[in-house]
């Protein structure tokens, strides 16, 4: 009952038998516990010192348990809030003094992977990097945790494989996040999962091979091996393509406002160039395949384009994504 104040069973037992009104001497104590009273004398200095019994003329005594409990329970908590002060300074100390390398720790599994990114990105105070790419070993599902942290202000880049957007409700899925806030981009081929904290700490995950064999995950720190992976993102972001997939305000119809495009025009056109076919876009925005060729026709016509690559030029020269 009280161990979870930090006594043991045996200042439990004389806090307890105390406490039913049989105050007693050391020796007294001992016989009625069968005891040896070096155990009885260290239990009562642990009861006395959080004021749960008192000693007077060799005679010892329980305090109200009221009064007591409430006193032993407002201890603790005062020495759970130091103790908490206390690890958060020798983090950030650790952080300031960070080595070199601080090496590599891996991580086996989905699901410990699956929690291991979770408490990554909840350590995050400025910025998260990202690659996104398959395999993929479930559905996508809501992440709460970057909503929460975009919503704080922690910024998000994140680039996604062409393939990503292949998926079934893709769309929405990446449209949701970059609505909060999320800068999205995708490239032809990107080189693996990738996530970067602060560029401090970078989270790499691996799909594994066979039935047999388990996704793995390395978490990395150090200034030489995240810089490495800063570089490498950064330089796949400059060459990826802009990702518009917000959702749109604006009705399906509405070609009136040709000055610049609408956003179900901004979400076409960012799918197609990522090198989507006509009825991968028509899927993931929800269209038909026919609607999706008639605003790229009506797009051409304003822009003057007598192609798509010329469409697409126009879309690059005038930074309508």
């Amino acid at each position: 009952m009280l161990a979870a104040f930090g006594l043991t069973e045996l200042a439990e037992r004389i806090y307890l038998e105390l406490v039913s009104g049989r105050p007693g001497t050391l020796a007294e104590l001992a016989g009625r516990l069968g005891v040896d009273r070096t155990e009885v004398s260290q239990a009562l200095r642990t009861l006395e010192q959080p004021g749960l019994v008192h000693t007077v003329d060799g005679r010892s005594e329980a305090t109200s348990p009221d009064l007591a409990i409430d006193s032993l329970v407002m201890q603790r908590m005062r020495e759970l809030q130091e103790a908490r002060t206390g690890l958060r300074e020798w983090l950030q100390r650790q952080r300031a003094a960070e080595p070199v390398d601080q090496g590599v720790h891996m991580v086996v599994g989905g699901a410990a992977i699956g929690r291991t990114f979770d408490q990554f990105l909840r350590g995050a105070q400025e910025e998260v990097l990202g690659f996104d790419r398959p395999p993929y070993t479930a559905e996508f599902h809501d992440n709460p945790t970057e909503h929460e942290l975009l919503g704080r202000g922690v910024r998000f880049r994140v680039v996604y494989d062409r393939r990503a957007l292949e998926r079934p409700n893709a769309s929405a899925h990446i449209g949701g996040l970059v609505a909060a806030g999320e800068q999205a981009r995708v490239a032809l081929d990107v080189p693996g999962k990738l996530a970067v904290a602060d560029r401090r700490v970078a989270l790499l995950s691996f799909p594994g091979r066979t039935g047999t064999i388990e996704p793995w995950a390395l978490v990395v720190r150090g200034a030489a091996w995240v810089e490495v992976l800063v570089a490498l993102f950064t330089e796949v972001w400059e060459r990826a393509t802009p990702l518009r997939l917000a959702p749109a305000a604006d009705a399906l119809d509405d070609v009136d406002r040709w000055s610049m495009p609408t956003a179900t025009d901004r979400q076409i056109l960012s799918l197609l160039m990522t090198g989507l076919p006509d009825k991968a876009v028509a899927s993931q925005l929800g269209m038909s395949l026919r609607t999706v060729q008639r605003r790229l026709r009506q797009l051409m016509d304003v822009t003057g384009s007598a192609t798509r690559m010329q469409l697409g030029w126009f879309v690059a020269r005038n930074d309508w994504l």
